[in-house]
């Protein structure tokens, strides 16, 4: 009996000794492998343009629990029901950690990217200015629209130039972001429902001087689409198409064209993950693509600086050329439902987000900001 219960109580020992030798090497090891990073070797500095490198973190000094950490985290709020449909990170040109849902497997899947749309319409203003379609951003856009008759023209709204449409201080009034985008009374609803898209911006009532205050306004990005296909002669998808689209090796996309037979310059595009990094990569590199300057570095320069305060608190609070500017030296495209494309260029980084959110949901709209706060950024060692 005696021998039984020593055997027993070496056996408890036993156990106990093993898992808390088990225990000891999990801390040391770090947590289980959450399937979000890369593995494979740095091998210098590349373009994407054939298709996205990856390696370990660590090949390009970031901290692999760190970022094995995000995607535990991703894993909880998914299952906390938070609709994340994908999460892209790319350090020094190579993607370091991936996460998608079934939907978007393998980051090559198109997803309707929205408002992130406009700051491809601000690129190819950009390209526009630089081969001299289009004097500058000074120039006033009323002359533009000479076949339109404008209602309540003023000298404001004479005055209102294509910056201001880039920094969406137009001055026009304009309610988008004040109402749910489903109500009848939001600018955006009305103009939507309106049988001739263009004359609803331009007949707009003005509510401030121009440049004096941002109020976000997607009626000013259609405006910039507008203007570059009067410009050029093409619409603004075969202008991307020749002059951004083809030289970042984007073959896979659409861009939605509206009852007038014009390229929508606000939203509706749809791109992939990991296109959308590519667009990122470019502004990264001060618009230089192999051994090409797709966009002059002025207007990367002007587009991520804060030109002017942003009127809507979205966690970003200032605002470039049909981009989002932060105070902590990034800057994004931003979509509705949650989509951004973050550039930080003092960290050499470009992070994607496609998801799905709950419009009017702070706590989901955040999550993007949260994770690159808390993992992404402290993870660049």
């Amino acid at each position: 009996m005696e021998s039984q219960l020593s055997c027993g109580r070496w056996m408890r020992y036993l156990i106990l000794l093993f898992i808390l030798l088990s225990c000891d090497k999990q801390e040391q090891e770090g947590a289980p492998d959450s399937g979000f990073n890369k593995s494979g070797t740095y091998l210098g500095v590349y373009y994407p343009t054939q298709g996205w490198r990856e390696c370990d973190p660590a090949e390009v000094g970031m901290d692999p629990l760190l970022l094995n950490d995000l995607g535990h985290r991703i894993g909880e709020l998914v299952n906390q029901d938070y609709p994340i449909e994908g999460i892209l990170v790319v350090k020094d040109g190579y993607i370091v950690g991936e996460y998608y849902d079934e939907a978007y497997r393998g980051g090559t899947v198109k997803h309707v990217i929205h408002s992130c749309t406009k700051s491809f319409t601000s690129a190819c203003m950009g390209i526009a200015i630089d081969k001299g379609y289009i004097p500058g951003v000074d120039e006033k856009i009323v002359p533009y629209f000479n076949e339109y008759t404008i209602s309540n023209l003023s000298n404001n709204k004479e005055f209102i130039t294509i910056e201001h449409l880039l920094t969406m201080s137009a001055g026009l009034e304009w309610n988008e972001l004040d109402l749910p985008y489903s109500d009848p009374d939001n600018a955006f609803y009305q103009w939507r429902s309106a049988e001739d898209h263009i004359q609803f911006v331009l007949d707009r009532p003005m509510e401030y001087t121009p440049g004096a205050m941002n109020d976000y306004n997607s009626g000013c990005s259609d405006l910039l689409s507008i203007i570059i296909q009067k410009a050029t002669g093409v619409r603004l998808d075969s202008f991307a198409l020749e002059h951004l689209l083809t030289p970042l090796g984007i073959e896979d996309y659409y861009w939605e064209i509206d009852v007038d037979g014009h390229a929508i310059g606000y939203g509706q595009m749809q791109l992939s993950p990991r296109n959308m990094a590519r667009f990122g990569y470019l502004y990264l590199n001060d618009g230089t693509w192999e051994d090409q300057q797709l966009i002059s570095k002025q207007w990367i320069a002007e587009s991520g600086k804060a030109q002017i305060q942003a009127q809507h608190n979205v966690g970003v609070q200032q605002y470039g050329y049909q981009f989002w500017v932060s105070d902590f030296g990034m800057y994004t495209a931003m979509g509705y439902r949650g989509q951004w494309i973050m550039i930080l260029p003092d960290l050499e980084l470009v992070v994607v987000f496609v998801n799905y959110f709950t419009p009017g949901e702070g706590d989901q709209w955040m999550t993007p900001l949260r994770l690159l706060q808390d993992y992404i950024i402290p993870a660049v060692v």
